[in-house]
């Protein structure tokens, strides 16, 4: 799945993030996302200029490689939701 469809989203002190699949939108618990994901968000952040949240402290590195910023998502992880879905974050 590739980086940029992926939001991160907080309801009420939740994480997740949300995606669309095909014709579909799922979510995932912050817990299941892959580190991947998490990596490569704080580069993201970086390039923004942003300051890295301390939840996401654990994943920021010295080095990312970006030639491949695709993130495998196990579908099976993740709950299918409707178009629509409450947005937070």
């Amino acid at each position: 799945m590739p980086f940029n469809v992926i939001r991160i989203n907080e309801i009420e002190g939740n994480r997740e993030i949300v995606f669309p699949y095909g014709n579909d939108f799922y979510r995932m618990e912050w817990d299941k996302v892959p580190s991947r994901f998490k990596e490569l968000y704080v580069v993201w952040l970086k390039l923004q200029g942003m300051t890295v949240p301390e939840w996401l402290k654990n994943y920021e590195k010295d080095t990312v490689d970006v030639s491949d910023v695709s993130v495998e998502i196990e579908l099976d992880e993740c709950e299918k939701i409707p178009a629509t879905y409450p947005l937070g974050v």
